[in-house]
């Protein structure tokens, strides 16, 4: 059989996916920081039209799951991670609390790190975990998704380098975690898609939309950072499995 013909139109969202972190990859490398950033949220704007696309016109067919866990891996693991050494490799040193530029690119490597591993693992567990008992309703564990749109927004925010390690060490340990965080489907998810474009649109258009940008990229990281502490403690999807 043929590549293209175990490929379905929700397949063309997961591999342009892909290509949006290969593409932040390369932008960060070019210097181009904050076009990498909004890459990555571009990257999880696709990957919520690859899941849109895929309830409308129905499942995904032969390789589709396959292709998700690999393009995942590349735009919510590995290009954050590259965005985040880019991005802090020689400015994390710190004289006033002792710390080297070398000691910094150790913590800062060790940060990636720990976003690969453990980005890779939720993912493989949740390839492993697809179609089991309640997984329509939830995700066990934060979606790497929103671990690399945490980190995008942070960066594309400017904000300290020991902040976003911070967060970001959180977010990846909250990933391999039994949590159950609610799937943003419906309305919730119509939401996070305006709110990534928006972000996107506002940032690109430049200084005449600056003030609302701003106010886009505090929204979007207020959206996902209370989805990461206050999604386990949410009614509804996982009470609604709980007692079914």
């Amino acid at each position: 059989m043929r590549i293209i013909d175990m490929i379905s139109i929700a397949d063309v969202f997961t591999i342009l996916n892909a290509l949006l972190g290969f593409s932040a990859i390369i932008a960060a490398i070019e210097g181009n920081l904050e076009l990498a950033y909004l890459l990555v949220v571009l990257a999880v704007l696709a990957d919520g039209l690859d899941g849109m696309v895929a309830r409308r016109f129905g499942s995904k067919w032969m390789i589709g799951d396959f292709l998700d866990i690999m393009a995942d891996t590349a735009s919510f693991a590995v290009a954050p991670s590259v965005l985040l050494w880019i991005t802090y490799r020689d400015g994390l040193g710190d004289p006033n609390l002792g710390i080297t530029v070398t000691q910094g690119q150790v913590i800062i490597f060790f940060t990636c790190a720990v976003i690969i591993t453990f980005g890779v693992l939720r993912l493989a567990r949740f390839c492993f975990e697809s179609g089991n008992e309640g997984s329509e309703l939830f995700f066990t564990g934060l979606p790497v998704p929103a671990t690399a749109l945490l980190v995008a927004t942070m960066l594309l925010m400017g904000w300290p380098g020991f902040l976003v390690i911070i967060l970001a060490v959180i977010a990846s340990v909250l990933m391999v975690s039994d949590l159950k965080y609610p799937k943003a489907r419906g309305r919730p998810g119509k939401i996070v898609g305006i709110l990534g474009f928006l972000l996107v649109f506002t940032t690109l258009a430049g200084e005449p939309l600056e003030l609302l940008s701003e106010f886009m990229m505090y929204l979007t990281f207020s959206a996902i950072f209370l989805y990461m502490f206050l999604g386990p403690f949410s009614k509804g999807t996982v009470d609604e499995y709980i007692e079914a």
